[in-house]
């Protein structure tokens, strides 16, 4: 072989073992983000004193810590019937309406943070357990945060 003959053959192995790593850790970044999105709520819900009539916000930050996108990024609360959702805001921008306990709003990638806003109007005095969840779809994907409110007259 000459030696433009042993550069050319140089040079097509090259880009051959070049395709196939590039392949292969490409292979390996989609499993790392692929499987269920698990979220993690960030917020305090404990302690909260809230006013019967008067509106009050509860402000949480989903971050999305590893599996695929949230989509649509949701959140849950059993919050009725003792309190009335106004609206819901992720990231500012308004979310769906309240339905079956959730709301939806957007799409969040993994690794990213948003803050997630739920207005209530509290219905009636007393004490409430209250259990918030990142969701997908009526499904729970990841840890929620909890804690009693108080409402007062």
């Amino acid at each position: 072989m000459s030696a433009g003959q042993l550069l050319a053959v140089g040079v097509i192995a090259f880009l051959a073992l070049s395709a196939f790593v590039d392949v292969a850790t490409s292979i390996g970044k989609v499993g790392a983000n692929s499987g269920p999105p698990q979220g993690q709520l960030g917020g305090q819900v404990d302690g909260l004193h809230m006013t019967v009539g008067r509106e009050a916000r509860l402000t949480f930050d989903l971050f999305l810590g590893s599996g695929g996108a949230m989509s649509p990024a949701c959140i849950g609360a059993n919050l009725t019937p003792e309190f009335k959702v106004v609206k819901v805001t992720f990231l500012g921008s308004p979310g769906g309406p309240w339905r079956n306990d959730e709301s939806c709003g957007g799409i969040l990638e993994t690794g990213s943070t948003i803050p997630i806003v739920i207005y209530v109007v509290p219905q009636y005095p007393g004490d409430y357990s209250i259990r918030v969840r990142p969701k997908v779809r009526a499904r729970t994907v990841g840890v929620g945060t909890g804690g009693s409110i108080s409402v007062g007259a």
